[in-house]
């Protein structure tokens, strides 16, 4: 490398002075012009010598490496790395190997790639009207005594943090896992408890991931209900939760197979077993079964999609699906639980995409859906003398718009609600946990986003709510979030 570098030098130098010579030989020289290049050909060269510099201390460190190596360690069997010999003359694998050796990196007890991700999110609000909860409200409320105030505050307990893993291949299937976690587990009844979030699991996954077939086993999405409207207002809880947004992490094992139709388009064919969850606040310790799961029969579902959404002009995906469950309350008949489902999500040239979803079903609360009640009684508290299955249907639409990389614009619209023939079964009617029931519930919403790099992010969001229960003009209520977030 040293020879390199003086014949470098030698070479630069024999081109400066012909240079030179020539203008000294031309009518009119510049020479404070080839002066300033030569000046700066020798600092390019200074440069070059301290980064060849640094190339070599790194290779003797990746040769000290090689020489202690641990020969008791496996290797992976995959194309073998040059020897240190060849590494000298190979500038891509050493550049490489520094580059890896200058990487932070999560050590695992398995030795297979850990990553680190998540979102720290501020978030401040301002409120006007009477809602359920001050800083993700859901349901506008109308005024009875001891109702909250509308009121301001800052929050930052919609902080996540998630762990992925990568493992080895089993069965020809490449292995993963991932966890999410957020601080929405609650608020510790002791002083300053309200800036003090509790952990909380959102989802826990295994995947098996073959070609085209995934196999997945946790706690997720809805398969069935995929989508959901942008937000950094609602994190916790995705947009539109109680307003026609299916989304309840849910336990569940999950099989996917993709028909490759073309290049750009496919045919998707999902199916999977649940845990058959209601809507009950659990007790405090310990856990009691859901009327879905005192059936001991689990919850069923699937979905058929057509995915378009890698082609150029007017991408799309469209998907159909089903769920299914029983539920047992107490001494009554067994109640069907079931829902038929929509989705779409389609490209409106570059700066424009549309998406939403739509379900009509019956007891549905565990899912997010009637408004999270599943039945109502004629009494608040049980024990109960009559039952009635709810029926619903919801969804939501939202119109995204991208002037650039770094903006976006969102606006959208969602609406649930329970019909109103099941709700004056009862002269009043009262959900699983002793609240009336609702019968609508609708929420408007339109956010602007700005993201400066690949890390930063700013949210100014308005959201307009608006509840009716039955027989009564129903209640309003406006939030203004402005949330400032790092991802990681």
């Amino acid at each position: 490398m040293t020879v390199s570098l003086k014949v470098v030098g030698a070479f630069a130098c024999a081109i400066a002075s012909c240079a030179l010579a020539q203008d000294a030989a031309s009518p009119s020289p510049d020479v404070a012009k080839l002066s300033q290049q030569l000046q700066q050909t020798r600092a390019e060269l200074n440069d070059s010598k301290r980064q060849i510099e640094e190339l070599r201390q790194s290779l003797e460190e990746l040769r000290r490496q090689v020489q202690s190596g641990h020969p008791s360690e496996p290797a992976p069997a995959a194309v073998a790395e040059p020897t240190v010999s060849a590494a000298d003359q190979d500038v891509g694998f050493l550049a490489a190997k520094i580059n890896e050796m200058h990487q932070d990196k999560v050590e695992s007890a398995s030795r297979y790639p850990v990553k680190l991700s998540g979102l720290i999110l501020f978030n401040s609000y301002w409120n006007k009207g009477i809602l359920d909860i001050q800083d993700l409200p859901s349901l506008a409320l109308p005024n009875f005594p001891g109702a909250p105030l509308p009121s301001i505050g800052a929050t930052l307990r919609q902080t996540t943090l998630g762990i992925d893993a990568t493992g080895p291949k089993l069965f020809g299937a490449r292995t993963s896992a991932g966890a999410e976690i957020d601080f929405a587990g609650g608020n510790p009844t002791t002083s300053f408890g309200v800036t003090a979030g509790l952990l909380r699991l959102r989802t826990a996954k295994v995947n098996l991931d073959w070609n085209n077939t995934s196999l997945a086993f946790g706690q997720d999405n809805l398969f069935f209900s995929p989508l959901s409207p942008t937000s950094y207002a609602t994190v916790l809880e995705p947009a539109m939760s109680w307003s026609g947004n299916l989304w309840v992490w849910t336990p569940a094992i999950e099989v996917t197979h993709r028909f490759d139709l073309n290049d750009v388009s496919s045919l998707v064919l999902q199916g999977g077993v649940l845990d058959p969850l209601t809507e009950e606040v659990p007790v405090f310790q310990g856990r009691n079964p859901t009327a879905g799961e005192t059936t001991r029969a689990p919850a069923i579902a699937g979905r058929i999609a057509f995915d378009r959404s890698k082609a150029e002009k007017f991408p799309f995906t469209i998907g159909f699906a089903g769920y299914r469950a029983n539920q047992q309350y107490q001494t009554f008949p067994t109640v069907e639980s079931w829902t038929l489902n929509s989705d779409f999500k389609a490209g409106l040239g570059k700066l424009f995409e549309v998406s939403g979803e739509w379900y009509a079903g019956q007891a549905v609360g565990g899912l997010g859906g009637g408004i999270w009640a599943s039945v109502v009684y004629p009494e608040p508290v049980g024990p109960h003398t009559a039952l009635q299955p709810l029926r619903s249907t919801g969804g939501w639409v939202q119109l995204k718009f991208t002037p650039s990389v770094r903006v976006e614009i969102n606006g959208a619209f969602g609406q649930d609600e329970n019909y109103g023939k099941d709700l004056r079964v009862f002269p009043f009617s009262f959900d699983a946990n002793g609240f009336p029931a609702m019968q609508k519930n609708r929420t408007d919403l339109v956010n602007f986003i700005y993201k400066p790099n690949s890390i930063l992010l700013f949210a100014l969001e308005y959201r307009h709510l608006f509840t009716q229960v039955p027989n009564n003009a129903g209640a309003k209520g406006d939030q203004v979030n402005l949330a400032a977030g790092v991802r990681f």
